[in-house]
């Protein structure tokens, strides 16, 4: 059994077609979701990187009393029967040291001169990889969907002409006016001042999609090619979303946690599975990817705040009729159910009030119409919601799911 996990650093689903993207040219990514068990509703539930992380360890949602997970790591049990473990990621650094440890082999990139497809090649000349009858877990984190995205410029030639047909069939723009320079290289505090701008920087980071498109198309052709009928997975996910000026934030700082930074891609390639073009349209989040990985390895997934994706049929299937985000680093935080969205962080001010918006996400995709003046006692119950996470965790589903009447 060979399991491939692919965490695309970054990234979110604005720039995916089978997400609705009208114009971001990614054959792979199609031909590979069409194929996948896709989740439409996949969140993170944090969005420090050490936390997250945490959470990939111990598949536990940590909380303010603490519930600790005192099983060994899924990727220890996994190395205790046998299986090789190994990590490819960029550069040592501290927010993944201790994540990186837990495998048997670690192998880190040099930033500099990156390209999507070194990723590839590392992991084909994994002895796990290149070893058929053992059993192996790769975790590849690929970084090349954060700015700046210099190495992406190979790709401007082959798709310039479709973004220049997106580009100059906007309402916005005049008949005459030519073809904005995609941004590729935008540093800290990066502001998008006109509608041009923005669909600048919108090309660069569709540029670095269509780079990392190109790197899973020869990860899953590789794949194929070396292990055949054999039995295998392929996750393809994200860590946390990326902003790119859709809120005035370019990166992983945001004040609000809207959906760019919250909302990210899942698809979980398995063709002996027969779930290949189904999708789930019910609330999954980072604790049930631990569960999934494990219960795809055969392991017990007892003990696990989340839910194995492998253990829903139906599209309405999922562990939660909510999702829950939080930023331990500013203290916001985001609640989210079918029809509305509760954003929240402190003032920054000692003493001040904290900050509320509160949104209707159906009519409102760039979540900016504030009705919270409107549904004074939903928003109580949601602060309640809220309340109840912080100090309980997940234990408090069903309390919650009452209280707002979402089953």
């Amino acid at each position: 059994m060979k399991v491939f996990v692919v965490i695309l650093k970054g990234a979110n689903t604005a720039f995916l077609p089978c997400y609705g993207n009208n114009w971001a040219q990614l054959q792979n990514l199609n031909v590979i979701a069409a194929q996948s068990l896709v989740l439409n509703q996949y969140y993170c539930s944090r969005y420090d990187e050490a936390e997250i992380r945490k959470i990939w360890s111990d598949g536990v949602f940590q909380t303010a009393n603490n519930y600790p997970n005192k099983n060994p790591s899924w990727i220890e049990v996994l190395k205790n029967k046998g299986w090789t473990t190994d990590y490819i990621g960029v550069e040592n650094k501290s927010d993944n040291n201790f994540f990186a440890s837990i495998f048997n082999s670690r192998v880190f990139l040099e930033p500099q001169n990156l390209k999507a497809l070194d990723f590839h090649q590392e992991m084909i000349a994994l002895n796990g990889f290149k070893n058929k009858n053992q059993n192996s877990l790769i975790w590849i984190e690929v970084s090349s969907l954060l700015p700046p995205w210099n190495s992406a410029k190979e790709f401007l030639d082959p798709i310039q002409e479709e973004l220049q047909d997106y580009f100059l069939g906007r309402e916005e723009v005049e008949e005459d006016e030519e073809f904005p320079v995609p941004v590729l290289n935008p540093i800290e505090g990066f502001q998008s001042i006109d509608d041009k701008t923005f669909l600048a920087l919108s090309s660069g980071c569709a540029l670095a999609w269509t780079a990392v498109d190109d790197m899973l198309g020869a990860m899953v052709a590789s794949i194929q090619e070396k292990y055949g009928e054999n039995e295998f997975s392929v996750v393809i996910t994200s860590d946390r979303g990326s902003g790119t000026c859709q809120h005035e934030v370019l990166g992983t700082n945001p004040d609000w946690l809207f959906r760019e930074f919250s909302h990210l891609p899942f698809l979980l390639y398995q063709p002996n599975l027969g779930k290949g073009g189904q999708r789930r349209d019910g609330y999954f989040q980072d604790v049930d990817l631990v569960p999934t990985l494990a219960d795809i390895c055969g392991l017990s997934v007892d003990g696990f705040f989340g839910k194995s994706i492998l253990q829903t049929d139906f599209l309405e299937d999922s562990p939660r009729r909510f999702a829950y985000t939080q930023d331990s680093r500013t203290g916001s935080k985001v609640f989210r159910t079918p029809s509305r969205a509760f954003f929240y962080r402190p003032s920054g001010n000692e003493g001040g009030e904290s900050l509320t918006k509160y949104f209707v996400i159906p009519d409102d995709i760039l979540e900016i119409n504030d009705i919270s003046k409107t549904e004074i006692d939903y928003q109580e119950k949601i602060v309640e919601s809220i309340l109840m996470l912080d100090q309980e965790g997940f234990f408090a589903q069903k309390k919650i799911e009452a209280l707002l009447d979402l089953n």
